[in-house]
């Protein structure tokens, strides 16, 4: 019966990560197909711009979703890559609503909320990209850990200035070095890891 259980969990992974892949793809063929239409035509009004827009939207947060889309497809991280694929296209319909509004980016409130769930977004994906690393030493975990940490660091952060309007002067510089550390740790774990089975080898 457990045996039963856990195969029918795995046909249904296996076909939702099979649909987030056929949507990914269905969606960058989509982007530029419009983007191709768009461009051939020559005539750039406000309409155009807004598709253009949204074509660049689409594109961008499908391809930022990738690494949960892999992930689902690895049946590791289950939550986390559902959680990014979530995210990543509430942040694109935010873009969305934002470009087609009347006054884009005048409104507020959906301006947060946009910010918000797109940092949110890119967050959550790029823990899932580190996670294609496998931790084999304390200084790859310790390394990894960090720059995750970093990494949520600088996401809470963004939204608390997004939505109290304000970044002190005090906090840009440590931020700035925050960033510079947490890109430093997600180029130094797939070297570190890379070092390590050569030295195993």
């Amino acid at each position: 019966m457990e045996a039963s259980l856990a195969q029918n969990a795995l046909k249904w992974k296996a076909l939702a990560t099979r649909m987030a892949l056929i949507a990914l793809l269905a969606a960058l063929v989509v982007s530029a197909l419009i983007g191709i239409v768009i461009v051939l035509q020559g005539n750039f009004g406000d309409t155009e711009g807004k598709l253009l827009g949204t074509t660049f939207g689409l594109a961008l947060f499908t391809v930022l979703a990738i690494p949960s889309t892999v992930q689902l497809g690895r049946s590791k991280y289950y939550a986390l890559s559902c959680f990014g694929i979530g995210v990543s296209v509430v942040a694109f319909f935010l873009v969305v609503a934002a470009i087609w509004s009347d006054g884009p980016f005048e409104d507020g409130l959906l301006t947060k909320l946009m910010v918000t769930f797109g940092v949110i977004a890119f967050a959550s994906n790029h823990i899932a990209l580190l996670l294609f690393a496998t931790p084999t030493t304390a200084l790859i975990r310790i390394t990894l850990l960090t720059t995750i940490t970093l990494l949520a660091i600088i996401a809470v952060t963004l939204i608390t200035t997004v939505w109290t309007e304000d970044l002190p002067k005090g906090l840009a510089r440590p931020l700035t070095v925050v960033a510079i550390l947490d890109v430093l740790g997600s180029l130094a774990v797939p070297v570190l890891i890379k070092l390590n089975r050569i030295s195993v080898t």
